[in-house]
């Protein structure tokens, strides 16, 4: 029982890793692990509510940008990409959902953020950037698209202006080339990887639980034969 107990806890863990993963696997644009872009006082942000500015899926999700919505500088967001005014609204807050705060450092959309820089005139007609907070998936869809699309190349140079980044560092670039390279790989090759860890998981699982199935029932056999002899011969018993 003990073994079983060992294996079945070393099996959960294994599920476990296979499935999650933690915050601190997402980088910021320094490379850094990305830090949370709401905090306590604020309204909680993040596609998924977690403070972070990830996704579901982060190489295809999309808000992964972090801005200061009560930055006096710049257009504000809602106004320039045509919204609805949640900007300035209050929602659950980050340290205590049961009550509301303020919208103040939010995730947008990278897409729209590349149209909100384009149609607020430029860089420096835009509200802040928390850059800690930005996730450096942002930039690497950038680049992506930069040779085709001059608002998506102005959308990277203004994250790179904004966080103090050398728009001419080819380190900087090589760096964002070959992540985005492993990102490929490991969305490729992760997933079979995972769904591998959990067969063998689920196998080893299964394996454990017959094995136990069958110790039960050879011992309750056994059992009923003690039984039988204790009913059959008390004498015998009581010599014991």
């Amino acid at each position: 029982m003990k073994s079983f107990l060992l294996l079945s806890t070393f099996t959960l863990a294994t599920l476990s890793a296979a499935s999650g993963s933690s915050d601190a696997s997402y980088q910021n644009v320094y490379g850094q692990t990305l830090q949370s872009c709401s905090s306590d006082g604020m309204a909680l942000t993040g596609y998924t509510r977690n403070g972070y500015c990830v996704d579901q899926n982060d190489d295809s999700g999309s808000h992964h940008i972090c801005i200061d919505m009560t930055s006096t500088t710049g257009g504000d967001f809602c106004g320039v990409t045509g919204q609805s005014d949640w900007c300035s609204s209050e929602m659950p807050c980050h340290d205590d959902q049961s009550e509301n705060c303020q919208v103040q450092h939010w995730c947008v959309c990278q897409w729209a953020f590349a149209s909100y820089i384009a149609n607020a005139g430029g860089c420096d007609s835009i509200q802040d950037v928390v850059c800690d907070a930005i996730n450096i998936q942002a930039l690497i869809a950038y680049q992506q698209q930069a040779g085709g699309s001059e608002k998506y190349q102005n959308a990277l140079n203004c994250v790179l202006q904004k966080c103090g980044i050398e728009q001419d560092d080819s380190s900087y670039f090589s760096g964002l080339s070959m992540a985005n390279r492993n990102g490929n790989k490991l969305q490729v090759t992760g997933r079979p990887m995972n769904f591998l860890v959990v067969a063998f998981a689920l196998a080893v699982l299964g394996v454990v639980g017959a094995f136990v199935v069958h110790q039960r029932r050879s011992s309750r056999h056994v059992d009923s034969n003690k039984e039988g002899l204790i009913t059959d011969h008390p004498t015998s018993y009581k010599a014991c």
